[in-house]
Order: structure tokens, then C-alpha cells, then sequence
């Protein structure tokens, strides 16, 4: 709840707490594990007026008033070129998380008053019934579904939660 206040303060348009940050601590509980925050702490937001540099002011910002984690911070508004060269923009933060690259990795959550509010566009069956599968305009796309195939070996989650359910395709 903490991570959620500090990503609130900073005001960003549309940010939340996203990705892995989540799924790897949902994945954690799941699976009777300690909850540890694995890699980075991804902070997402959408806002096209501002410069691509202000994400690392951001995270020196969050660094500052929380040294103990890895912070991640990405405007969604630009990372439509990074992940897929000719497509459209995203037009928002709900946009930009169903492009993530697994269902189960497509989910964000902030603070909206003190309810937590969560994006998660494919919902959230495969994040808790530990499955992994690849978004839909990965699964029929052959060079999207090697990608999303690359990256499962290369975060070798199976060995981290074993009864992780990979489905590819």
C-alpha cells in the first residue's frame, strides 16, 4: 500500500503500479512463498505532453523517497515504438498495459481516493489460477508468439513457481 501512496503523491496522468510488480507478488502469495518485490518496481503513466527524459527524474524522485527499491518508470505514451515498431499509439494506460506481453502481466493498480482500483484488461483468471498465456495479438502472430516464448525461458518463472500453468498459444 505503501508503493501505491508514494506513485499517487507524484500525480502522474493515469499512473499506476504495474506488471511484474504485481504478478510476481500474486504468483508469491499463490504459491506460499515469501513476498519480495524479485526485480524492479514498475510505476506506469500515460502523458504525451511530457518529455520521454522525465521518466528518470521520476525515478530519482522515487529513489529518493524510497531507496530500498528497484524503481521502473515508463511513460506508456512512447513505449508503443519500443514494443511494436508499427503500431499505432496507445491511447491510454489501459491501452498500453494490454500489450504487455503475457495475460497475467497485463494488470495495474492505483490508488483512487483509498480504494485500490485495478486495470486489467484479459481480467485477472490467469494471474490467479497461476497461468500464463500469451496476449491475443501474440497468439496467432508467429514472430510476436517466439517472443512471448523467448521470454518465459529466459525468466525461467517455471522453476520459480512450478506450478505455473505455461500455455502458448
Amino acid at each position: 500500500m505503501n508503493i501505491l501512496k508514494v506513485i499517487a503523491q507524484l500525480n502522474l496522468p493515469q499512473g499506476a503500479l504495474a506488471a511484474g510488480s504485481i504478478r510476481n507478488t500474486v504468483w508469491q502469495v499463490l504459491s506460499h512463498q515469501p513476498i519480495e518485490l524479485i526485480n524492479d518496481v514498475d510505476v506506469v503513466y500515460f502523458d504525451p505532453q511530457r518529455p520521454r527524459n522525465d521518466d528518470q527524474i521520476i525515478q530519482a524522485s522515487l529513489i529518493k523517497r524510497m531507496p530500498d527499491y528497484q524503481w521502473q518508470v515508463k511513460n506508456e505514451a512512447y513505449m508503443h515504438y519500443y514494443d511494436f515498431k508499427d503500431a499505432s499509439k496507445f491511447t491510454s494506460i489501459e491501452d498500453a498495459i494490454s500489450h504487455f506481453v503475457e495475460t497475467p502481466t497485463c494488470i495495474g493498480a492505483y490508488l483512487k481516493g483509498n480504494d485500490i482500483e485495478i486495470i486489467a484488461p484479459y481480467g485477472l483468471t490467469d494471474l490467479i489460477q497461476l497461468k500464463c498465456r500469451p496476449i491475443p495479438m501474440f497468439q496467432n502472430n508467429k514472430t510476436c508468439l517466439s517472443i512471448y516464448q523467448n521470454r518465459i525461458q529466459r525468466k525461467n518463472w517455471k522453476k520459480r513457481w512450478p506450478n505455473l500453468a505455461i500455455i502458448n498459444s
